[in-house]
């Protein structure tokens, strides 16, 4: 499969949780040359501190996702404190896995700095299938993109508490104190 996929220009791989102790294949998808991005629902910091090495030893990016094998995922155990941990441990894009069909799942991510999303699609919820409810729509979809463009452009405009309180010396007077 990862032949296959290689051929067609898969420009990043993506490990799901169940494979992330399977160092082998890791090794061999890191040996084509792209990014490889892995899934930490299933694993302890040891597996991953595995898998990272493994990718890293081929001299190509990694990337992590916080991610809770739970299907739906309840809000108690999103684990949004684990991406700063990711970031924090191995210094390299973090994002969130989500399972939640929550729109604010992913804004909440975004918000504390993940780089990318991955969640399920689903057309309708009356659509069957084992990943439905854990699944976003397509107007969920919708509603999310547009929510982390929303982040970005406040994340990428940080404010000067200082000067802006120095332009509005004017309005600080008129409703100051008398």
């Amino acid at each position: 499969a990862v032949d296959l996929l290689a051929s067609v220009g898969m420009p990043a791989w993506k490990v799901g949780s169940g494979e992330v102790t399977n160092t082998p294949l890791i090794a061999y998808m890191a040996a084509k040359g792209q990014p490889v991005l892995l899934s930490s629902g299933m694993s302890s910091w040891e597996d991953l501190d595995v898998a990272v090495a493994t990718v890293r030893q081929a001299g190509v990016d990694v990337g992590l996702m916080q991610c809770t094998t739970s299907y739906p995922c309840p809000p108690e155990k999103v684990g949004l404190n684990v991406i700063e941990e990711l970031r924090q441990r191995y210094g390299v894009p973090v994002g969130l896995s989500d399972h939640s069909a929550r729109v604010e799942t992913g804004l909440a991510a975004v918000a504390l700095g993940a780089h990318m999303l991955e969640f399920h699609v689903v057309f309708s919820r009356d659509c069957f299938g084992p990943d439905t409810s854990s699944s976003l729509t397509i107007d969920q979809t919708a509603q999310l993109v547009e929510g982390v463009r929303y982040i970005e452009r406040m994340r990428n405009h940080p404010v000067d508490k200082g000067a802006i309180a120095s332009s509005l010396h004017e309005l600080k007077t008129l409703f100051g104190k008398s």
